[in-house]
């Protein structure tokens, strides 16, 4: 018959016995892939009717298991198999189990996967499931209170670089960081020390608008020379005598052709430079020695004959016009 296969075949003219019929019946079989779905009676098939390792992935339907099939885990856990090799899965916490509050980062080392706190120089913007982004936390600054000396040529900060490609923080040292902007622009916020000889000489030595005075030249703001210098002979005495310079900025020692005194700058004036003031004051005295309590001493009036941008001539004559050699003159030459 059709699905079923007996022990027993009958022929035209056999005797039929019991025998034979319950023959049939108990050494009867089904034939292979005789019984289909629609004749398996429901929930027929029970686990304990499932032979150990009888399903396998293969008997598993796509998409068929679902979360709620897995085990439970523990709280702010995440499964992964954090070992080096192929192997089960384990949950591997994201806390410390006691403090809820740890923030934690699964990373891979070179043999496991361990949750790294993170909490010390990085933070999450919230405390809670709204956490979007990972941010630099203030300890990262206010926790590093080490002072230490800064090298200027070794030691490094980070610049974004504006021009560059792909990763645009680089480091720089902070020599280079400082001295990156253009100190003759304008706009850059940076200066520079002006030299002394820019001081006295702006355009020749190429001074700029950003060029500023050192604390160890503000004395020359104003003047561009000045100084204290002595003669050491009487009034009327033209020759033999000898200038002394007893402080000075920016002359030389001067020199005399008879009444007329020539002063010349150590550092020349901007080329071209011949209207400036000189500010003096003279005396002179009888003596060649004169005295301490300047009882002989006779103020000198100061005539300028020449100036030019390296220097300038002066002629010194007392109160009713007699040419007179000073005994001392203190000056200032302003631009």
């Amino acid at each position: 018959m059709a699905g079923l296969t007996t022990t027993q075949t009958f022929s035209d003219g056999d005797t039929v016995t019991a025998a034979k019929l319950n023959n049939i019946i108990s050494d009867c079989t089904i034939d292979d892939d005789a019984v289909v779905t629609a004749k398996i009676d429901d929930d027929a098939v029970t686990l304990a009717n499932m032979a150990d390792d009888s399903v396998d992935t293969g008997q598993l339907v796509d998409d068929a298991v679902q979360n709620s099939k897995l085990n439970d885990m523990a709280a702010r856990t995440v499964k992964v198999n954090a070992t080096d090799a192929a192997a089960d899965p384990t949950d591997i916490p994201m806390s410390n189990g006691t403090d809820v509050d740890e923030n934690k980062l699964l990373v891979g080392t070179t043999d496991s996967i361990n949750a790294v706190k993170f909490d010390t120089d990085l933070e999450l913007d919230a405390t809670d499931s709204a956490a979007a982004d990972i941010r630099v936390a203030d300890t990262l600054i206010s926790g590093k209170s080490d002072s230490f000396t800064i090298a200027p040529t070794t030691d490094t900060v980070l610049i974004c670089d504006a021009d560059g490609t792909g990763n645009k923080l680089r480091k720089a040292t902070v020599k280079d960081a400082v001295q990156s902007q253009v100190a003759d622009t304008s706009t850059s916020g940076v200066t520079r020390l002006a030299t002394t000889a820019k001081i006295i000489q702006p355009t020749g030595q190429s001074a700029a608008s950003t060029d500023v005075l050192s604390v160890g030249s503000n004395s020359t703001v104003l003047p561009r020379a000045w100084g204290t210098i002595d003669y050491n002979k009487k009034f009327d005495t033209t020759s033999g005598g000898t200038w002394s310079r007893l402080a000075n900025f920016n002359l030389d020692n001067p020199s005399n052709s008879g009444y007329v005194i020539s002063f010349v700058f150590s550092t020349s004036l901007d080329t071209g430079t011949s209207s400036y003031m000189i500010q003096t004051d003279a005396y002179y005295s009888n003596s060649d020695a004169p005295a301490a309590d300047g009882t002989n001493f006779l103020s000198a009036i100061g005539v300028i004959t020449a100036r030019s941008n390296t220097g300038f001539d002066i002629r010194f004559r007392s109160y009713d016009g007699t040419d007179v050699m000073p005994y001392r003159i203190n000056l200032i030459v302003y631009v």
